[in-house]
């Protein structure tokens, strides 16, 4: 378990350095985009010791631990991670001409689902706090800052690529939907085609049965003659008889084809709709995202 975090005895100091590092930091960038660590106290496993925090909204701890870890070996010669993460020999030049410790501590608050991270300094004269030298404190907590920004802005990257690629499967899930209607359309089309021609059909059909039901006109021929006509005529009836029946079958097919699609049609036009809100409120998303990255400085 980790240790809980206590209350800072360095109140007064942190307001100071606060009303003195603050207007300088306004005048640079927007006051709603700048990213300034908190100065605070936290109890590490060898005591308590002045902080400067950086606090990250809705981040996993692992993922803001690894990018600390890697800061950190970067800046020192050495770096162990036990109880928390220890850097040797660290070199910050803006803070100290002199090599210093640094102590990092990540906390995660299930309750807000935020990240903070707490970086103590220690130089020769001691820990880094509200009442150290301005050099000190100012380069310490630049060191701590530059971080923040850039830990914020990987982030951010990665939240606008994430919305990036659900935007980009909702579009394409749009277009399948575009592209199934224009399918069904086509086949709509050909279906009441097929279902015109079945009516035509069944009315010639129709026409020729009529006809043929009539008795011939047998007279002046002979009976060999009268039998090839009267065999012709069945073969005639056999036919037109079955593409009655044919015609009739594909008129109702295409009837219930023809309803089956208007309702898949129907269908299909309300998908689209559900599927370009969403579109468009995925694209809100993103834009969001990207103004909060570029709003970070």
């Amino acid at each position: 378990m980790r240790p809980a975090r206590h209350a800072t005895p360095y109140g007064r100091a942190a307001c100071r350095w606060a009303v003195l590092l603050l207007p300088a930091l306004w005048l640079a960038t927007p006051v709603q985009a700048q990213l300034v660590p908190s100065l605070a106290a936290f109890q590490f496993s060898n005591g308590v010791h002045p902080t400067f925090d950086a606090t990250f909204e809705s981040t996993s701890e692992r993922d803001v631990s690894r990018f600390w870890y890697n800061e950190l070996k970067a800046a020192s010669m050495r770096v162990t991670n036990k109880k928390e993460m220890v850097g040797y020999a660290a070199r910050i030049p803006a803070a100290s001409t002199d090599t210093l410790q640094v102590l990092i501590a990540v906390e995660r608050s299930k309750a807000f689902q935020s990240t903070t991270v707490h970086i103590a300094f220690f130089t020769r004269i001691g820990y880094i706090g509200p009442d150290s030298p301005e050099r000190e404190l100012g380069g310490c907590m630049e060191w701590v800052r530059q971080r923040m920004v850039s830990l914020q802005r990987q982030l951010a990257q990665t939240a606008v690529a994430a919305g990036q690629r659900d935007l980009g499967n909702l579009s394409r899930q749009l277009d399948m939907l575009q592209r199934e209607e224009q399918r069904m359309e086509n086949s709509l089309r050909r279906t009441r085609q097929r279902m015109e021609q079945a009516a035509k059909d069944s009315t010639q059909s129709a026409e020729q049965l009529a006809q043929l039901a009539m008795a011939p006109d047998t007279a002046g021929t002979d009976s060999a003659t009268r039998a090839a006509q009267d065999k012709q005529r069945r073969k005639d009836l056999a036919r037109w008889q079955d593409r009655s029946k044919r015609s009739a079958y594909t008129k109702q097919d295409m009837q219930q084809k023809e309803q089956d699609l208007q309702w898949a049609l129907k269908k299909s036009k309300e998908d689209q709709a559900a599927k370009q809100a969403q579109v468009e409120r995925q694209e809100a998303v993103v834009r969001d995202l990207r103004e909060k990255m570029q709003a970070i400085r």
